[in-house]
């Protein structure tokens, strides 16, 4: 075991010697402990390597402060995250991290990894904890956590607050997500199998996951939804195709994603095929990053379970599986085959507050469970979006067990029939 107070690591230190300190601690790998109660600054990156279990003891507190180098990158990030090698086994136990006005800024072109936007930023990981977790002051384009390309994630005892998401996933397979407290403006919870290529490093399948003992804190005013759930399909490039900012292809073996201005609208002709094998490329003026060694053409969420979640803040929507169809992405591409979003499962969502919808699809879904409900005054939707007129919705058969529906509680597009099916 090793204690990170005897690197250096100190209350007392700058922000800079501290994060040397601390990255000094980590590299060694194993346990690595703080247990020197205080105020802790530090300006740069720290990289998490395998087997490696990071400890802070009560009354630790990290507090961000701008890098000396001018880029501040992510709080914690995992060493395989650059170059794309899984780290396995990672612990973070007890963090509690003060945003303090800084937040990564590597959201363009330049971007070291596009889509990277979270204090804590893990992809490529497997077998990954993180408990005993605090974030506050979240600005407003950084997540508290992101995880992608995963395997084998538990997020437990979480308290998050701020402007943006907190907790981000992407591609990935095995989750729990449990006793989690968030007040944030953005999403608390966003599983986002598909998004803007700004917002997200991947695409792909998100997997059997569970979100439970989850509060949606009361505020005053917020935006987006309890958890959003994004899926995606795109086609196979060909000459002269048109497409806009987050556009994904499949070719030669490989996905990549589109990173243009979405302020503009601008539709662009791709005459040449994306061809390199890491980060970001320009192609007849446009910018291509390379997401995934595949060509599946598809992605979204199978097997989720949202349970003894509590949503004490006024929405307009609770839960949303959700069709992006602007210039920021394209949840398809036009003509394209969505694969419905599967298995999903709420019980015991409880509503403590004015939600006028608790559950709205607005992508292709099917099979869908819910338990132990009182939808109060609250809707389930089943809407149709209409710029995206190509899509084909199948029916979705709602198992349902002790649920209360209210007066018109149910809303549904002729475009996107739903079937109940009642149990006890």
């Amino acid at each position: 075991m090793i204690n990170a107070n005897e690197y250096g690591f100190s209350p007392e230190n700058n922000a800079y010697k501290n994060s040397e300190a601390l990255q000094k601690a980590i590299d060694n790998g194993g346990v690595i402990e703080i247990t020197v109660a205080g105020i802790y600054n530090i300006s740069e990156q720290i990289e998490i390597g395998d087997n490696t279990k990071l400890v802070f003891r009560e009354g630790v507190i990290l507090q961000r402060e701008s890098s000396v180098t001018g880029i501040n990158g992510n709080a914690f990030i995992n060493k395989g995250a650059l170059n794309g090698e899984y780290n396995r086994n990672i612990e973070i136990i007890g963090l509690h991290l003060e945003c303090n006005g800084i937040e990564s800024n590597d959201f363009g072109v330049d971007s070291r990894i596009a889509g990277l936007r979270a204090q804590v930023a893990m992809i490529y990981v497997e077998d990954l904890k993180v408990d005993g977790f605090q974030c506050h002051g979240l600005l407003e384009k950084d997540y508290a956590i992101q995880v992608s390309a995963f395997k084998n994630i538990v997020l437990n005892d979480l308290y998050i607050t701020g402007n943006k998401d907190g907790v981000h996933l992407g591609w990935g397979d095995g989750f729990v997500i449990r006793n989690g407290r968030f007040r944030t403006f953005d999403d608390p919870i966003a599983l986002n199998a598909f998004d803007y290529a700004t917002s997200n490093t991947h695409v792909g399948w998100i997997e059997n996951g569970i979100i439970e003992n989850c509060v949606d804190l009361d505020d005053n005013s917020t935006t987006g939804f309890f958890c959003r759930i994004l899926g995606g399909a795109w086609c196979r490039w060909h000459k002269g195709m048109q497409v806009q900012h987050s556009d994904t292809v499949a070719v030669n073996g490989k996905t990549y994603r589109v990173l243009m201005n979405p302020k503009d609208g601008k539709l662009y002709t791709s005459d040449t095929p994306p061809c390199h094998e890491k980060g970001i490329a320009e192609y007849d003026g446009i910018n291509w990053v390379a997401v995934r060694d595949t060509e599946e053409l598809d992605c979204g969420c199978r097997n989720i379970t949202i349970r003894n979640c509590t949503l004490q803040k006024k929405r307009g929507t609770g839960i949303a599986i959700s069709l992006n169809y602007d210039t920021y992405a394209r949840s398809y591409y036009p003509g394209c085959v969505c694969v419905p979003q599967s298995g999903i499962t709420l019980d015991n969502v409880v509503l403590e507050n004015d939600v006028g919808i608790l559950l709205q699809s607005t992508y292709p879904s099917e099979n869908i469970t819910l338990k132990n409900i009182d939808f109060k005054n609250s809707k389930l939707c089943f809407d149709a979006v209409q710029k995206a007129d190509k899509i084909v919705y199948p029916e979705v058969l709602i198992k349902t067990e002790n649920v209360v529906f209210g007066e018109n509680s149910i809303r549904t597009d002729p475009k996107h029939p739903i079937k109940i099916c009642s149990g006890k």
